[in-house]
């Protein structure tokens, strides 16, 4: 196993992972309907040929060029021939806009661009015209005729030929890097929707990879899936650990491919959001929904067999010898076969991006598969605590790893009057500043602190608990301050609702906009005689309103009444990527939901107000 502690630059962790290297399976990609292996000499050619052609392109040392691709093998060689020349990867979301691609293009400076199909290529080309900056664009998948882009392919061959030639120059150049030279520009929007440049050096990222490697047990014989996106920092940090480890990387073809790629894979590890594993858990629920009783009762018998043995494995004690002998008949009855649906190998998740609920965890637990729940940001590379095999506390993040010093800054009121600390960082992976934002970074920075913008604790243990957002309080009209992320976590895993937005900043109560699990919705309209042809007729049938309402007033029954979700607006589609209301770990964009939905929200609030002890009305 490759030594991650001598990284000093992303450059270096390259050419030491794969040097003299004999690994058949560095990388698994999809092609022709199967996966095949990519071994290390051929990684190393291909990404020493296209740094030699960045070169002769005019990319030198401190030059940003970007990167517009969904996860693919590609995305991978192209950001470590960038890296290996000194210059910095500017990643952008394959589901952007041609404005938001222009206003990045031209902020960052970025002199070429690397797009992964014909439907990316066409945005740059809409706004090529208007970026001067932009001096070249590579596509990896050709289209007929098109003027002044460059093939993929054929940019890296010819340099391929070159052999021995390409590869001495290309080391040359990774050697030369140093530690503080600019290794990435992530614009993130967040849930906010105004960009942000997050500039990272070879050793912001390297000191997250290095301080990360030592808590986890990854090696040659893991297969990871890489899923969440690499233009987001979470799932590129990873992919780093996982090289420096030896680890095989799978690239997943798209979300709803998936359970497929799981299957043809059997991967060991895989980077998650909370959003992902609650839709496997719904599915499984779902699938248990149409069992016989009998099946039914032996599935709720396992979970409830797993969720009494598995604090024992935590606490490091051994269990009772009838509690263990009940795991072992629910692994063998229940828990094998949900393993196999995800490829039967699977020996851990990492969560990150947004909160793990902790019956979520406690379920994946349960069944065998370890869920470690990270906190971090894209400004701190991004791991700022993590939960580990050696360490681990379910409810909270972890402890904070090696190189980052954690403090608790000024105390913020939460929606029920207590406090909350915000959460301030410094250390070796935070970034220097947002690019071209100066004034903003006067904001963040704090006689060298960085301010997260989150609530937090730490237990006497050390471990991190996040207990809120600062930003994402707001205080209705009769100045109670709510938490809008506390409301959403009381849904997930609901029956009936699948995604939730909480709104009432200024006004006299609380209100949501809710998108239903139609399939039970559906189901239970069936069984009350309700009639429907569309989903939309469903989400306004009056009758369906008040279930849905009475279903959100009974999740919310033990909250203050300040903060119960008097009215709702049932919505005929979920929220997704594609239609720009949810980031690309899948969290939910508010300016967008409610700009979108503006109409629907200022008729929810036009409506009597109901007295805390009646039912809403519709």
């Amino acid at each position: 196993m490759t030594n991650s502690k001598s990284f000093k630059t992303l450059s270096g962790l390259f050419l030491q992972a794969l040097e003299g290297g004999s690994k058949p399976d560095v990388f698994l990609s999809k092609s022709a309907g199967n996966y095949f292996r990519i071994d290390a000499r051929e990684v190393l050619a291909d990404v020493a040929a296209l740094g030699r052609a960045f070169d002769r392109m005019g990319i030198r040392k401190g030059d940003r060029v970007a990167l517009l691709a969904e996860n693919r093998i590609e995305w991978a060689l192209t950001d470590y021939a960038i890296l290996g020349l000194g210059a910095a990867t500017v990643p952008l979301y394959a589901t952007l806009l041609e404005d938001d691609i222009e206003y990045i293009l031209r902020d960052s400076g970025s002199k070429g661009i690397v797009v992964s199909t014909q439907e990316q290529l066409q945005k740059v080309l809409q706004i090529r015209s208007r970026v001067p900056c932009l001096a070249f664009v590579i596509v990896m998948d050709p289209g007929p005729g098109t003027e002044g882009v460059d093939a993929w392919k054929d940019v890296v061959e010819p340099e391929r030929q070159m052999g021995p030639t390409s590869l001495e120059f290309f080391r040359a150049r990774a050697l030369d890097v140093r530690p503080d030279d600019l290794a990435t520009i992530v614009y993130t929007s967040g849930t906010t929707g105004n960009f942000k440049g997050v500039p990272l050096s070879h050793a912001n990222i390297v000191s997250n990879v290095n301080a990360c490697a030592g808590l986890f047990d990854h090696g040659p014989s893991d297969v990871a899936m890489s899923f969440l996106p690499l233009a987001h920092i979470f799932e590129r940090m990873i992919d780093f650990h996982y090289l420096s480890r030896g680890v095989s990387i799978a690239y997943a073809e798209s979300l709803d491919a998936l359970p497929g790629n799981l299957r043809e894979v059997s991967p060991t590890l895989m980077a998650v959001v909370p959003r992902l594993l609650q839709k496997i858990r719904e599915k499984i629920a779902e699938e248990v929904e149409h069992l016989p009783a009998a099946k039914q009762k032996l599935f709720g018998w396992a979970v409830d067999a797993g969720k009494r043995y598995f604090p024992y494995g935590l606490n490091r004690r051994r269990a009772p010898a009838g509690l263990r002998l009940n795991r072992a008949l629910a692994d063998r009855l229940v828990f094998r076969k949900i393993r196999g649906q995800l490829g039967g190998r699977f020996r851990m998740f990492i969560s990150g991006a947004a909160p793990l609920a902790r019956d979520l965890a406690e379920f994946y637990f349960s069944i065998g598969i370890p869920v470690y729940e990270g906190y971090g940001l894209t400004e701190t590379s991004p791991v700022i605590a993590v939960n580990s095999p050696a360490a681990v506390k379910l409810g909270t993040v972890g402890r904070v790893i090696s190189g980052v010093e954690v403090k608790l800054g000024e105390e913020i009121e939460d929606s029920e009057g207590r406090t909350g600390r915000e959460i301030l960082v410094r250390g070796s992976s935070v970034m220097s500043g947002y690019y071209h934002q100066d004034e903003r970074n006067g904001e963040v920075f704090r006689d060298g602190w960085f301010s997260t913008g989150d609530l937090g604790r730490l237990d006497p243990d050390g471990f991190l608990s996040i207990t809120g957002r600062k930003k994402n309080l707001f205080k209705t009209s009769g100045g109670k301050y709510v938490s809008p992320e506390k409301l959403e976590h009381l849904f997930e895993g609901h029956r009936y609702v699948s995604q939730l937005v909480v709104l009432g900043d200024s006004r006299k109560f609380v209100g949501a906009l809710v998108t239903p699990k139609f399939e039970a919705l559906e189901a239970y309209a069936r069984r009350q005689g309700i009639e429907f042809s569309t989903r939309r007729e469903l989400a306004s049938n009056a009758g369906i309103c008040a279930f849905m309402q009475r279903q959100v007033d009974e999740a919310c029954r033990h909250l203050a009444p300040h903060e119960r979700i008097r009215q709702i607006v049932l919505l005929e589609k979920e929220f997704t990527i594609s239609s720009g209301e949810l980031s690309a770990t899948l969290k939910i964009k508010r300016p967008v939901v409610e700009e979108r939905y503006r109409d629907q929200i200022e008729e929810m609030f036009s409506r009597r107000p109901p007295a805390a002890h009646e039912p809403a009305a519709h």
